[in-house]
């Protein structure tokens, strides 16, 4: 039987994998535009954030889907996507600051390198 708290918990994750396709579609797309290689794309805050704001969607959606469901999984694996969603939060706020001071379009490398 399908509960509210199953269909939003189910659709939190659908929606991280659907932000994860398109964050690599469109980067995709501006790396072409750009003439960017892939290394260069995936080490731009540009990419990052998105990625990680969907990953972050995607454990806590994977974190509820266990706590609500029918059957709940055990304790220990909606602790270990609670803890991989928290990461994933550090990880959004990091790269978002890491785009607004330094440019969303500036490699992580470049900006090691300048250092």
């Amino acid at each position: 039987m399908i509960s509210a708290q199953a269909l939003f918990s189910n659709s939190l994750w659908v929606l991280g994998l659907a932000g994860m396709l398109a964050t690599f579609s469109y980067m995709s797309w501006l790396r072409g535009v750009r003439g960017w290689s892939w290394w260069y794309t995936f080490n731009t805050p540009a990419f990052l954030t998105p990625l990680s704001v969907s990953l972050l969607i995607f454990s806590g959606g994977m974190m509820a889907s266990g706590l609500v469901s029918i059957m709940p999984a055990p304790w220990w694996q909606s602790v270990a996507w609670g803890v991989l969603a928290l990461l994933f939060g550090v990880q959004s706020v990091l790269y978002m600051n890491a785009g607004r001071s330094r440019g969303w379009d500036a490699s992580s490398e470049e900006q090691r390198n300048h250092e």
